[in-house]
């Protein structure tokens, strides 16, 4: 919680930030704080240390990852924000730890995910299952990393997800359709924790009973766990896309291992968006039609023929950026508006 002026709680974030390297995106409201940013690990843990000895926030779960050549972020965004996650969520009651789902430790989660898995995935009706694992995160971030037995949830942005709240019946498009609401235990993750708090508060007002979360989310199971029960690498909103599970549990001595088993899983799951084929590469590329822009996964073979755009009817668009080699990413759309 930041009080009742947030305002006031930016100006003091950011006289703490002046004159730091410190980019990155930093929201604050009534709720508390959503932040994600880069920088030197002096500033950047400086930040943490004086964040912590706010009463609010000394005991807040913080996620580091290892240092890259240039920051992830183009600059830092540091202001108020009604909604701490897109579709607006100020009414919800987020505070209140009774309306949120029980947080798992990382050891927890994995235990629960052994029980979940060996459920029979190819019954066709959730009624009688016990365990339901929910990914409430986008389709195109399940789509290079997930846990196993995860359904892909079939959105593209977190305001679309109506798991457990649609009339549908069909379990392809609604994980909770049918579940028992009082007896069924239902197991929600996301990259960092913050989404699942959110939908499970959602969820508690649906009269759902059983819900957990992975505390801190992903990046924290992979960073105590490894990618034990985790299938490919895991999405980030930022410049890096993805992050093999070797590179967030900073363990030299297993990187190896860990990466031939990442490498072991991904073919059996990861698809071009064109044509199908299997991809071994896990990291999305924008369409190079401007005003499509679709974040895709796609072969080299693909990438070649349609010229970096996602569809033939893309390539014959007005505004059409230069295909990028490699894992180079496109500025703002406001240096191609002239194209």
């Amino acid at each position: 919680m930041c009080g009742n002026d947030p305002e006031d709680e930016v100006d003091k974030h950011l006289q703490f930030l002046e004159g730091r390297n410190i980019h990155g995106r930093i929201y604050i409201n009534e709720q508390g704080i959503n932040a994600q940013y880069s920088g030197p690990s002096e500033d950047a843990l400086a930040y943490v240390s004086w964040l912590k000895e706010d009463e609010r926030f000394h005991d807040i779960l913080v996620q580091i990852s290892p240092p890259t050549s240039r920051h992830a972020f183009p600059r830092l965004k540091l202001r108020y924000k009604p909604s701490l996650l897109e579709g607006g969520v100020s009414h919800l009651p987020l505070t209140d730890s009774s309306m949120r789902a029980t947080p798992l430790t990382p050891t927890e989660w994995k235990k629960k995910l052994e029980i979940a898995n060996s459920i029979d995935v190819a019954s066709h009706s959730n009624q009688n299952k016990d365990v339901i694992l929910l990914d409430v995160r986008n389709g195109y971030e399940w789509d290079i990393g997930h846990f196993r037995g995860a359904q892909r949830p079939n959105v593209d942005c977190f305001r679309s997800t109506t798991f457990g709240l649609s009339e549908s019946e069909d379990t392809a498009t609604d994980p909770l359709a049918n579940v028992n609401k009082e007896n069924t235990e239902i197991l929600m993750y996301c990259t960092g924790g913050i989404r699942c708090d959110v939908y499970s508060t959602i969820l508690r007002q649906q009269g759902y009973k059983n819900l957990y979360t992975l505390r801190g989310g992903i990046s924290h199971y992979l960073e105590c766990e490894g990618p034990v029960n985790w299938i490919g690498n895991l999405f980030v909103f930022d410049a890096r896309l993805s992050l093999p599970p070797s590179s967030v549990k900073n363990d030299a001595t297993d990187d190896e291992s860990i990466a031939q088993k990442v490498h072991d899983n991904t073919t059996v799951f990861a698809k071009c968006y064109i044509c199908a084929s299997q991809v071994s590469e896990l990291r999305h590329r924008n369409c190079a039609n401007l005003d499509c822009n679709l974040l895709y996964l796609c072969c080299a073979s693909c990438m070649d023929d349609l010229r970096g755009c996602c569809s033939s009817q893309c390539t014959s668009a007005d505004r059409l950026r230069p295909v990028l080699p490699g894992h180079q990413r496109y500025k703002k759309w406001h240096h191609y508006r002239d194209t």
